[in-house]
C-alpha cells in the first residue's frame, strides 16, 4: 500500500475546497507525511496535474531511496530552497497557491511574493495536520513499533538500576537503552524524577539519587520518525525504609493508595474513548475519579486539584498531536486516532503518580498499544 500517494491524493482533491491551483508545504514533518522522505531542507509542492518534492543535491541519492516514482526539483547550490519553490510555482502556470500559515514566518510569505509576483498566495491553516488526526493503517504500525522499542529499552532500564544513580544517570542510560532496543533517540528528553521530585510533572534531572526516594516516575518515549509516550511510576527498589522517606509521605499519603485511584482514573478514561465521543468528556471521566476519591485519612481533600495538566493528547510523527484531550478541547474522537492516557496526581513534598499508555481509538472503544504492567513493582518489567 502506497500510503504517502494516498495521502497527496487527499491534498490534492483539497485544492478546489480552498479555491487555490496548488499548495506549498514548508513543514519538514508534514513533507515526510507526504512523502515518506526524511530529510530537511526540502518543500513539497501540489498541484491538480503533479506533485513535485524540491531539495538540493545532498538528498539526491535519498530521495530515490525513500521516495521512488516522486518528481523531485533539485536545486543547485547557488540557489535557496525558496527560490527553487518560486522557480517551480512559476514553471507550473498556478496563479494562486495555498501555503501553510501555522508553519510558514510572515517573513518567509513575503520573501515568496517577491520571488513569484505572478502567484497569490493564500495562507492555509492546518490543511496537511487535519490529515495526520486520523492514522491510515501504516501509521498504526509504526507508532506500535515505537512503543515496542521503548518498551524493550526500558526493560533494559529498569534491570540495571542503582541506588546511586541520579536522575541525570538515569536519563542518560534510558536514552541508550532506548537507542540500543532500536530508536533512532528518544521522542523527547526523558523525565525521570525521584521521591517527591514527582510532584514536578515535568521535572529536569537532577543530581538527587535514586535511594534518596522511595519512588520513580519515568516518563519517556521512543523516535522510529514515528513516536511513542510512555509513564510508569514505580516503586523505587532501594529508598524503601521509612527512614529515606519524605516527610510528607512518613505522615499520610500512601503510594499504593494513590497509584490504584490513578489507575481508576485511567481505566474510566479509557472506558468512555470511542468514535464520537468528545474529548473532554473523556477528560472529564478521568477527574471525576480524582475528585470523588474519599480517604479516611485525607477527609476533605479533592484530589482532581492534584491534577493539574490535560488528559492526553494526539501522538505520530510529533509527540503531541492533535486530538488535545483536555477539559477546554472542542475535539471529538474518531476511529483511527492514536492518543496517550496519562493521568497523574502530583502533590508537593511528596511527589507523583502518573500512569500513561498509548491508545489506538478503535470502532469498538479503546486498545492500548501499550503493552508494559500497569503496576507499581519495579519487580513486574524485568
Amino acid at each position: 500500500m502506497n500510503y504517502p500517494q494516498q495521502r497527496r491524493t487527499v491534498l490534492n482533491k483539497s485544492l478546489a475546497e480552498h479555491e487555490v491551483d496548488a499548495f506549498l508545504v514548508t513543514a519538514a514533518v508534514n513533507v515526510t507525511y507526504l512523502t515518506n522522505f526524511t530529510g530537511d531542507s526540502s518543500f513539497y509542492c501540489t498541484a491538480p496535474k503533479n506533485g513535485i518534492i524540491i531539495s538540493d543535491p545532498r538528498f539526491e541519492a535519498q530521495l530515490k531511496e525513500e521516495c521512488p516514482g516522486l518528481e523531485a526539483h533539485i536545486r543547485p547550490h547557488n540557489k535557496t530552497t525558496m527560490e527553487a519553490a518560486a522557480e517551480v510555482l512559476t514553471k507550473s502556470g498556478a496563479k494562486s497557491c495555498g501555503v501553510e500559515a501555522n508553519r510558514m514566518s510572515l517573513a518567509e510569505l513575503e520573501q515568496l511574493r517577491a520571488l513569484a509576483p505572478k502567484v497569490t498566495f493564500v495562507p492555509i491553516a492546518g490543511q496537511v495536520e487535519s490529515q495526520r488526526v486520523v492514522k491510515d493503517q501504516g501509521e498504526v504500525e509504526h507508532i506500535r513499533e515505537a512503543v515496542r522499542v521503548a518498551e524493550r529499552g526500558f526493560r533494559m532500564f529498569v534491570n540495571t538500576l542503582r541506588e546511586a544513580d541520579t536522575e541525570k544517570d538515569m536519563v542518560d542510560a534510558l536514552e541508550a537503552y532506548v537507542r540500543r532496543a532500536g530508536a533512532r533517540g528518544t521522542a523527547f528528553p526523558p523525565i525521570v524524577a525521584v521521591g517527591e521530585r514527582g510532584a514536578l510533572p515535568h521535572a529536569p534531572p537532577t543530581a538527587q539519587q535514586l535511594g534518596e526516594g522511595s519512588k520513580l516516575l519515568v516518563d519517556w518515549g521512543a523516535d522510529l520518525l514515528y513516536k511513542s509516550d510512555i509513564t510508569r511510576t514505580l516503586r523505587s527498589p532501594f529508598g524503601t525504609s521509612p527512614s529515606r522517606r519524605n516527610k510528607r509521605e512518613r505522615v499520610g499519603f500512601d503510594f499504593e493508595q494513590l497509584y490504584a485511584l490513578v489507575k481508576t482514573a485511567q481505566e474510566a478514561a479509557l472506558a468512555a474513548i470511542r468514535p464520537g465521543a468528545k474529548a473532554k468528556d473523556v477528560d472529564a471521566a478521568a477527574r471525576k475519579v480524582f475528585a470523588s476519591a474519599k480517604f479516611q485519612k485525607h477527609a476533605g481533600v479533592n484530589f482532581a486539584d492534584f491534577f493539574t495538566h490535560g488528559l492526553g493528547h494526539g501522538i505520530g510523527l510529533e509527540i503531541h498531536e492533535a486530538p488535545r484531550i483536555r477539559a477546554n478541547s472542542d475535539d471529538v474522537l474518531e476511529a483511527g486516532m492514536v492518543v496517550t492516557i496519562e493521568p497523574g496526581l502530583y502533590i508537593p513534598d511528596w511527589g507523583g503518580v502518573r500512569i500513561e499508555d498509548d491508545v489506538l481509538v478503535t470502532p469498538d472503544g479503546a486498545k492500548l498499544l501499550t503493552t508494559l504492567p500497569r503496576e507499581p513493582s519495579t519487580v513486574a518489567y524485568a
